[in-house]
């Protein structure tokens, strides 16, 4: 039954988010909700939508088989390819073969400074899609359209590009696009406290893994224990207005920026990548005992790559659960064949452990977070160190509105000889330690460089990271003074 949800879900193709199919796809999801549950909401939210609709691409007048990557804007470029760089100079197009889709950002704005009139990625003999950005990286904030347009080819087609090549590309891009988030309540005795049960429908390619499976499991919830609510988000992939760096999640951070009343929400457990690799739990310090009840594989690492992050920023805890790995992420073959497949399997184990998560009373392990602070306090400046140790204390005592605020501190770090960002309390700070020794983006604070390396300017520059870092403890102080009021 679930292999059958899943391909009817499939058929629809390529969801991007805004898109005349993307409403079909809703309506089906509705339909596969709506029959268990005792109230279902579509929700409409502006979003960015992007789609190629025509592209020629030949070298030497042989037709290469490529797509360009969202956000390009439509273009025409005729010009030799440059395996470096340094050879660009307004001249050429880049050529580059990557390890992983996470490195496109960096090179994508290294191509962009070294004025490179386009960027062609390799991987491997899949098609592959993803968000280029220009801009300081983790920004919230509207940034740069693409300056140069992005293109993905398949290994097999790499060693074509080269001499004189010809693209025509024509993109379309409608920045008050309409995406739809659809929540399914289910009702239960204890109407006061809620737990949201998220996935999203927005894909590349066909996207069985990422993440239409999980949307399929959707409607296998319910508690005995709490009103539960199934949503399924728009705009995971793309979607962030205003071509923010921080491209996605944006259908969740929309819907949690208007939700009448957060508080209410106890818990949220997402899901996301569900393929035949290993799965694995990141919980938040506090949900840590209760996860690891169920499952052994947890860690205390926010994902800031997926919908559950959203809650974590809005104070709302949250688990996300995912596979390692998979091997067909963004790609064209993202298809799974048979109900055989060791993704059903995970799937089946998903079910089992959300449905005993929702079933039991659920208690904060506040100490966890207490643990998670004496942790972080030697790498904290003296004067916030003074205010944590009166959190410590409410933590100590169970205190669950403190709990929540501190929640909210998580924020994503990405050193930039690094691929992957990674989430922090008191990030702001931590960044900061990091800038000293290598670049690195801080979200909603931006990214630092260190633009010289002779001592007098290396000085200058230290005067500088300790003047922002004096500037951010402040911030925190003042947050942390706003949760202290409340109880002293």
């Amino acid at each position: 039954m679930l292999l059958q949800h899943l391909k009817t879900l499939s058929n629809y193709g390529e969801i991007i988010t805004g898109s005349k199919n993307e409403i079909k796809l809703v309506r089906e999801i509705r339909k596969m909700l709506e029959d268990n549950s005792d109230e279902i909401r579509q929700i409409p939210i502006r979003v960015l939508n992007w789609e190629q609709k025509e592209l020629i691409f030949e070298c030497e007048s042989k037709t290469i088989d490529a797509i360009s990557l969202p956000y390009s804007l439509s273009t025409e470029v005729e010009a030799d390819v440059a395996d470096n760089f340094k050879e660009c100079n307004g001249r050429k197009l880049m050529k580059i073969r990557i390890k992983n889709l996470y490195e496109i950002n960096k090179l994508y704005i290294e191509a962009v400074e070294n004025d490179c009139l386009g960027i062609i990625f390799s991987l491997n003999n899949e098609k592959r899609k993803f968000v280029i950005k220009y801009g300081d990286l983790l920004s919230h904030q509207p940034s740069y359209p693409p300056p140069i347009p992005a293109f993905y080819i398949k290994e097999n087609d790499f060693p074509y590009i080269k001499g004189r090549c010809r693209i025509s590309l024509k993109t379309d891009i409608n920045p008050f696009a309409t995406g739809y988030i659809i929540e399914a309540i289910r009702n239960s005795k204890n109407e006061n406290k809620i737990i949201h049960i998220t996935a999203h429908h927005d894909h590349w390619f066909k996207g069985e893994r990422d993440n239409l499976l999980a949307v399929a499991l959707l409607r296998e919830f319910r508690s005995n224990v709490y009103e539960t609510h199934l949503i399924s988000f728009t705009a995971e992939e793309s979607g962030s207005l205003n071509f923010s760096t921080f491209s996605w999640s944006h259908g969740s951070r929309e819907f949690l920026k208007n939700y009448k009343n957060t508080d209410d929400i106890l818990l949220n457990i997402n899901m996301d990548n569900i393929s035949e690799e290993s799965l694995i739990l990141k919980a938040v310090p506090g949900l840590l005992e209760l996860s690891r009840k169920y499952f052994k594989n947890v860690v205390e690492s926010p994902e800031i790559y997926s919908d559950g992050y959203s809650y974590i920023k809005v104070g709302i805890p949250s688990i996300t659960i995912e596979s390692l790995g998979n091997i067909h992420y963004h790609g064209e073959y993202d298809v799974i064949e048979n109900d055989k497949s060791n993704a059903f399997l995970n799937a089946s184990t998903i079910l089992d452990i959300i449905n005993r998560i929702i079933n039991e009373n659920i208690e904060y392990k506040t100490r966890e977070m207490k643990e998670e602070l004496k942790k972080d306090l030697v790498e904290l400046p003296a004067e916030l160190k003074s205010y944590l140790v009166n959190v410590e204390d409410l933590l100590d005592k169970n205190y669950m509105e403190a709990y929540r605020e501190i929640v909210k501190l998580y924020g994503g770090i990405l050193e930039l000889n690094q691929p992957y960002s990674t989430v922090e309390l008191f990030h702001k700070i931590k960044g900061l330690k990091i800038a000293r020794k290598n670049d690195v983006c801080i979200e909603d604070l931006g990214c630092i460089k260190r633009l010289r390396n002779d001592e007098i300017f290396y000085r200058f520059y230290l005067y500088y990271i300790n003047e922002l870092k004096e500037s951010i403890t402040t911030e925190y102080i003042n947050k942390i003074y706003f949760v202290l009021k409340k109880f002293f």
